[in-house]
């Protein structure tokens, strides 16, 4: 059972940009099915790394398309990025120090980002593109 599924709530209308947050949506997924399982240890501990690694990629696609466009919000946007690393890098250290447990503040915490950012960050430089 995912902790979320993709729905037409979260596009932006940017094609590249929405097969990325279904990249994060994916690892999010095998994150909480892996806990859902019984799975802990090294091989979560993994699949935390790997959203981590996931996001930095989205993130500096994300940024370099907000340049593209012209998007006046960019340095703000990049600052948020920032801070949501940060974030998934605390969490990621906890889980590592609880061996490999994600706990449920964790799985809160990236629902409400990746519906937060999308639906409320992101759709500004998507409505900027379409206006441009």
């Amino acid at each position: 059972m995912p902790i979320m599924l993709w729905d037409d709530t979260l596009d932006l209308g940017v094609e590249p940009m929405n097969d990325e947050h279904k990249q994060i949506l994916d690892v999010m997924n095998r994150i909480y099915d892996a806990r859902a399982q019984g799975r802990e240890g090294a091989a979560v501990d993994l699949l935390v790394a790997e959203l981590g690694r996931v996001c930095t990629r989205h993130f500096a696609d994300e940024e370099a398309y907000m340049a593209r466009i012209g998007y006046p919000g960019l340095e703000t946007h990049k600052r948020l990025h920032q801070q949501l690393l940060e974030r998934v890098r605390q969490h990621a250290e906890a889980i590592k120090a609880a061996g490999g447990r994600p706990t449920d503040e964790f799985f809160e915490f990236l629902r409400f980002w990746l519906t937060s950012h999308i639906k409320g960050i992101d759709t500004k430089y998507a409505a900027h593109a379409t206006a441009a």
